[in-house]
Parts: C-alpha cells; structure tokens; sequence
C-alpha cells in the first residue's frame, strides 16, 4: 500500500470507510462527513467498500496504514471491521462507526430509524388506519444497522397485530433490485394491505409495481395499500405528493455524517471525551407535513 502524504493545507486527515458509495442511505452519510471537513480545512478520504465485508477490512487497514489521524465506518462486518479498528486505536487514531458497537471507537452515531422506537411508530401508523392489517416486509442487506431496522420493525408488527405475511430482503439496497422483489411477493400475496419497505428506493419501486397492477395507495384520503420507507429523499416526497407512496421517516443522514466530524472536531481540537452514543432523530412525513419537509441538499 503507497503512503498517502496530506497536504500542508490540511489540518487534520478523516479516513472513512464507507459500506457502499451508492447506497441511498450511506452517501449522504459521507457527505456529511465531506461537507464538515471543508467547513473545517481539514482533508477527508473515502474508500467505498461497495457492499463487501472484506474489502471493507482490508479498506480500513489502509486507512491506518496511510496514518489518517481519525478514522469514520459504516460497518458491514463488525467481526472482519473490529481487528482494523483495534489497529486504529493502538496508532492513536479516533474510530467513529456508525449504527453499529465496537470497543474500539470513541463514539457511535446512531440513527433512531434503526430503533425500536421508530419501529413502533411504523407499526401504531399501519395499525390506526388498518386494524390486523396484511403486511409485506422488505428488508435490507445484512448491515447490522439494517438488520436491527428490519428486525425492530418485525416485533413492532407483531405487538400491534399486524400480520406480516411475507419477507423478504432486498440485498442490492437499490431501486432496481428491489423491482422483481416486489413482483414477486404481490403475485404471491395480492391481497394486502400495506408494504413496509427498509428504504425509501425500495418503497419507490413498490409504489410502481402497485400503479402497474392498477392498485391504488394510500395517501391522504385516497384509499389504497399503505407503502412506507425510510430514507426521506426528495424522490419518495414526490411520490407520496403524488399520492404513489404513503409515508416516509427522513433518517436525516447528513447530519450524522456531519455529527461524526463535530465529535472528532471536539476530540482532536479540545481534546474533549465524547458521548458513548449520539443519537440523530427522524421525522415522519406524509401527505399532511409536507410543507414542513426540506431536502438534504438546502439544509
């Protein structure tokens, strides 16, 4: 691996790792992360791991060998992620890992739409409009924060009556992998009542395949199948204005990523130790609080 020297403009040098540069719920994560450090004069490296476990350790050995004075991850594998971390805080390099545990990091940024908290939300939502509603559940890959969305979502379902009567997970994370997932379980399941989706792309693609079935949604007071995401990106907030989804939580992503860097700021610069754990909430968006919604990119 070459050294990576950093430039005398930079004060401090952020190495991420990033699970997967295309993922709609990760690159806003590392823009937030980017926007921070230009704010700061610092210098901010990304290495997309591109869904890989492996290639996300090996990115992480990188990072510390190159001497990157902090070092951010959204971790895919903690078990393959942790020996890299370790190597970290012995070199004296900060770890902050999002959604996700290790020993080894000063602090965890957390996003509450990974909790049980906005599951329960999810579910009350679903039950109030339908009672022992049908429900089909698309999950995501297998990221423990992902996982932990689904699974609190799962329980929530269960302790509000819900019927969940298909799962299944959309591990390309995207729009287009999330399409014959969908198809898939609506031939199998056509009647039901709403479709929880793990992400916003996956909700958009449910949405479409329903209008070209010619299943209404549900969306202020036009009846339908309930189609919710999580995400909150400006494409699910058209959907649901034009009535194609139901409702969305914004995971609020930039903030985290910016939130990573506040953390970092405070420890490298004031030498201040740093919560264990710092939470980013989520807003919860439908047809009536869409004026309140302001995208990623004008906040």
């Amino acid at each position: 691996m070459a050294d990576r020297p950093r430039p005398l403009s930079a004060t401090f040098h952020v190495g991420e790792s990033c699970a997967f540069a295309d993922g709609p719920g990760v690159w806003p994560i590392t823009r937030g992360q980017r926007e921070r450090t230009v704010g700061l004069g610092w210098q901010f490296t990304s290495l997309d791991a591109a869904l890989s476990a492996e290639k996300q350790a090996n990115d992480i050995a990188e990072l510390v060998e190159w001497r990157v004075d902090a070092l951010t991850a959204y971790t895919l594998d903690t078990t393959l992620a942790e020996p890299g971390y370790e190597r970290a805080r012995a070199a004296g390099i900060p770890v902050v890992t999002f959604g996700s545990e290790s020993p080894s990091a000063v602090a965890v940024i957390r996003q509450r739409v990974d909790s049980a908290l906005c599951a329960a939300n999810a579910a009350a939502y679903l039950a109030a409009r339908v009672r022992h509603a049908r429900v089909l559940v698309i999950g995501g890959p297998p990221i423990p924060a992902l996982a932990a969305r689904t699974r609190h979502f799962l329980d929530a379902a269960t302790r509000a009556g819900l019927q969940v009567v298909a799962h299944e997970d959309n591990i390309g994370d995207i729009e287009e992998t999330a399409r014959p997932i969908v198809q898939r379980l609506l031939d199998d399941h056509p009647d039901i009542d709403a479709i929880w989706c793990f992400n916003d792309y996956t909700a958009l693609a449910a949405g479409t395949e329903l209008r070209r079935r010619g299943r209404p949604v549900q969306s202020g007071s036009q009846a339908g199948v309930i189609v919710s995401g999580i995400g909150g990106i400006p494409a699910m907030i058209e959907a649901i204005r034009r009535g194609r989804a139901t409702f969305t939580y914004d995971s609020r992503p930039v903030d985290a990523g910016r939130a990573a860097i506040d953390v970092l700021e405070a420890f490298l610069v004031r030498h201040e130790k740093p919560q264990r754990e710092l939470w980013v909430d989520f807003a919860r968006h439908d047809l009536s609080n869409l004026d309140a919604y302001v995208s990623w990119g004008e906040r």
